[in-house]
């Protein structure tokens, strides 16, 4: 359907999906875009025309048109618009495609997927100085202290996770006791700790002997470690968090979208 067909849009996207909306119509007008529905030079209607005929808030339409202008479909000017360029504004010396992208909303989505479905037991809590590898990756004086917490994440009393973080806040809220009953990511938010960008690495590694004995392993056996890096607006280290996971408990799935380059649509 193209943008111009109807004026009321409403119902194209789903909001009974777990795929935030802004992410939806990314994909529905690049789609568009590649299928030559949307043109080269073509003018898109305004944001808050967008948003009106597809009954959702200005400012889902304005981070989806911001992605799809940064992948360089489209071109934003003030006090002109928004027009299509269909990738012909890229940097002629940019090799090769942009690179996959998962959006951090997506990614938070699914956390709170996991923390309603599945139980977790806290194992400690300190508030301490970290040790030196932690203490550089938050770039901290030698005697700054850091939220240390361990806790292990089972479903249907199978436990699945073992997870250490260090979390760099003072709030008198991220205490044992929350932790004990509520989700990280639930307290983020109850706290005012603001998630604006997540690096995550993912390895196959062997089993510490502590973890081991509460996933039910011997240690040393093969299990999947997840290093996720969480910065806040001032792209500042807010969290840093290492799971290792069960293999045969737990499969990890992503959505990553690739944007073709228009030359390799042409070839």
């Amino acid at each position: 359907m193209d943008l111009y067909d109807n004026a009321n849009l409403q119902g194209l996207l789903r909001r009974d999906l777990h795929t935030p909306l802004y992410h939806q119509l990314r994909q529905l007008l690049r789609e568009q875009i590649q299928r030559g529905e949307l043109r080269d030079g073509q003018q898109l209607p305004r944001e808050e025309d967008l948003a009106k005929r597809l009954g959702i808030s200005r400012v889902t339409v304005r981070l989806a048109l911001a992605e799809l202008a940064e992948e360089g479909l489209l071109v934003r000017q003030r006090g002109r618009g928004t027009r299509i360029t269909s990738g012909r504004s890229r940097n002629p010396g940019h090799a090769g495609p942009p690179p996959l992208r998962s959006p951090l909303y997506e990614l938070i989505d699914n956390l709170d997927t996991l923390a309603d479905n599945t139980q977790v037991r806290l194992l400690s809590y300190q508030r301490i100085p970290p040790p030196e590898p932690v203490r550089q990756a938050f770039n901290l004086p030698a005697d700054e202290a850091l939220v240390s917490c361990v806790r292990v994440r089972s479903r249907h009393g199978h436990a699945f996770g073992y997870y250490s973080s260090w979390t760099r806040t003072r709030h008198p809220d991220f205490n044992a006791e929350q932790l004990a009953r509520q989700s990280r990511i639930d307290l983020f938010r109850q706290c005012g700790l603001p998630i604006v960008r997540v690096e995550q690495k993912i390895s196959a590694l062997r089993v510490d002997p502590v973890p081991a004995i509460y996933l039910q392993m011997q240690p040393g056996q093969a299990v999947m470690t997840l290093e996720r890096r969480s910065f806040d607006r001032d792209d500042q280290l807010l969290d840093l968090l290492e799971i290792q996971y069960r293999p045969d408990q737990l499969r990890y799935q992503m959505r990553l979208d690739h944007t073709p380059d228009p030359m390799e649509s042409s070839a």
